[in-house]
């Protein structure tokens, strides 16, 4: 898929999902998280990048254990597919489709989490979504007006298309089977706590740091490049949100979450985070810090779920 190292195949024996996890994990001795992020929308944002894209940039490969960003005993390895120039997921219904069973394919042996950013230009805060629906869903809360409701994903696309010019040959239909709305598996509100805890502390540390910075002389206006995960007194506000959207971002979401459960080889969790579209230094490393701390989080409650903390 492009981006980053790449971890090897890794054959599971047949046996239930969750077991296989567990025993995936103490063998690697690691949680493996695939992350995602979204090229541009100029249609729509009159933008020509997406901060989704650029923070997974921002992201290392590994997470040690027991650190700032991962309270586990499990390293956390950090698959980023999307992260080279060029490599972000578009923003087009039916590529997202194909993609999204692609990923599935070569990384469902692998990954424990699949983690899909988005940029939500505006907010000025992070999400963990709870909900996903899929297309032809409606709503009075959307924005969308068919009929007097939200009609999901017929906003056009970058090709100038919606979900319903999706073909046959592109997968169609797809869905049809599964329920309107889908959730993730991982408690939203925990790892939302977790994460901002995570946060705190890493504040503190940076607070720390930039005493001593202080002490020893050392110009503070040095201290972005010092220490590049969060800003003093700007650390991120990580909330839980109802859902990701009516537009490709839901759409993603939605095709994760179908994915997974439709794959019977292992149990993979799959969440979806908004950023904000702020794309100064200050900023990306802000939404980098919130994304490691919203991965740390999410392993803590899998590990703890499955009694492997």
């Amino acid at each position: 898929m492009g981006g980053g190292s790449e971890v090897p195949p890794h054959h599971v024996p047949d046996m239930h999902g969750e077991v296989k996890m567990i025993e995936d994990i103490h063998s690697k001795n690691e949680i493996a998280v695939l992350v995602t992020g979204f090229g541009p929308f100029p249609r729509h944002s009159n933008r020509n990048k997406n901060t989704s894209h650029l923070i997974t940039k921002l992201l290392p490969s590994h997470i040690a254990a027991h650190s700032t960003f991962n309270p586990t005993r499990y390293r956390i390895r950090i698959l980023n597919p999307t992260s080279a120039d060029g490599e972000y997921i578009r923003v087009e219904y039916a590529y997202i489709r194909q993609y999204i069973q692609k990923l599935y394919d070569e990384y469902e042996d692998t990954v424990h989490l699949m983690l899909h950013l988005g940029m939500a230009d505006g907010w000025d805060f992070y999400t963990v979504e709870r909900f996903a629906y899929q297309e032809g869903f409606t709503s009075s809360w959307s924005g969308m007006s068919r009929s007097g409701k939200g009609y999901y994903c017929q906003i056009e696309d970058e090709s100038g298309k919606t979900a319903e010019d999706i073909t046959e040959a592109e997968g169609k239909g797809m869905w049809l089977n599964m329920p309107m709305g889908l959730s993730p598996s991982l408690d939203v509100d925990g790892v939302v706590t977790k994460s901002m805890e995570i946060l705190k502390v890493d504040e503190t540390e940076t607070t720390l740091a930039a005493y001593e910075i202080s002490r020893n002389g050392i110009d503070h206006t040095a201290l972005q490049d010092t220490i590049p995960s969060v800003t003093l007194g700007n650390t991120a506000n990580v909330v839980p949100h109802h859902e990701p959207g009516c537009y490709c971002c839901g759409f993603t979401y939605y095709e994760s979450l179908a994915t997974a459960l439709t794959r019977p080889k292992r149990d993979i969790h799959v969440l979806f985070t908004h950023v904000p579209g702020e794309s100064d230094e200050r900023s990306l490393q802000r939404g980098r810090s919130a994304v490691l701390a919203i991965i740390g989080a999410a392993c803590v409650q899998m590990a703890d779920q499955r009694g492997v903390f």
